[in-house]
């Protein structure tokens, strides 16, 4: 097992994090968020947590928002879903202190950024609650991404918030690597098309090949794939990535999770976490490790 003394820094995620179903899931999403849950809380014991949303856009062209909530609302973002769903709690709390540091680091590096009470969308909820039932009194800040899809905007915003991982505050960018609902149920039980697996696979090839200033470069053309817009018609699934990729800096990537549902893409990423980690190894099913 992974000691906590071997973890200089914070690590950074991004996760790919389904609808409320994922509550539920006893597949290979279910297994790798139980794995989570435990490394957060046994591993990591982080200060705080602060999520980057794909459901939640700043407002104008170049405003963030951070939730500024000492007790979050779950926000029911979702549609369709058994009543169950809509009526789920969690013990999570916020930390107005951290929200407004937050926002002044942001502007300290000539971002816009704005504190307000908005609460947690399903985008954080819903993957921590299910990898966490209980949060273990680890507070957790949500933040927009911008309204727009500026690649480059967006790592700049990780390497902003970046200097967090030296207070042991886990920075997770919550998205999905593949997202397209508009054609979900149109492949029904058949395979993943082969262009959610062609960018999918390209994803991983700039985070785990490249590193720092190579791989943000490399990542900001993800919008030139020619498989874009099949995965992503509007890119606040994928943007999180980029947060994620500018909070990384030079640390190396894993691929954590890899797993398709239809043009969905469960993809997900570890930056800066120790080289004796256990990874999963996708060739015995996703086996996660129980001595965490």
């Amino acid at each position: 097992m992974t000691s906590v003394s071997t973890i200089k820094r914070a690590p950074v995620f991004f996760i790919s994090h389904g609808g409320p179903t994922l509550l539920e899931d006893k597949g290979k999403p279910g297994e790798f968020y139980t794995w989570l849950g435990k490394y957060i809380k046994n591993v990591i014991k982080p200060k705080a947590i602060v999520v980057i949303s794909a459901h939640w856009q700043g407002k104008g062209k170049s405003g963030i928002s951070v939730d500024s909530s000492t007790k979050p609302e779950l926000i029911y973002d979702f549609y369709g879903f058994p009543k169950h769903f809509y009526s789920e709690t969690w013990d999570q709390l916020g930390e107005p202190e951290l929200a407004s540091r937050i926002v002044g680091m942001l502007k300290k590096s000539g971002i816009q950024a704005t504190a307000e009470r908005y609460g947690n969308d399903h985008g954080v909820w819903v993957p921590l609650k299910r990898a966490m039932r209980e949060t273990g009194g680890i507070p957790i800040v949500e933040v927009s991404t911008f309204s727009h899809e500026n690649m480059t905007m967006h790592i700049s915003m990780g390497e902003a918030l970046a200097p967090l991982r030296d207070e042991n505050i886990l920075i997770i960018g919550s998205g999905s690597a593949v997202h397209n609902l508009r054609l979900l149920w149109s492949y029904g039980d058949k395979p993943s098309p082969k262009y959610a697996i062609d960018f999918d696979r390209t994803m991983e090839k700039y985070a785990c090949t490249l590193k720092g200033g190579e791989r943000n470069k490399a990542a900001s053309t993800l919008d030139q794939h020619p498989n874009f817009r099949d995965c992503h018609p509007t890119a606040e699934h994928l943007v999180p990535f980029h947060v994620a990729l500018g909070a990384a800096g030079e640390d190396k990537g894993i691929k954590l999770l890899e797993d398709y549902f239809s043009t969905i893409s469960w993809g997900c990423y570890g930056f800066g976490l120790p080289e004796d980690l256990r990874v999963p190894q996708y060739s015995n099913g996703f086996k996660y490790h129980d001595e965490l």
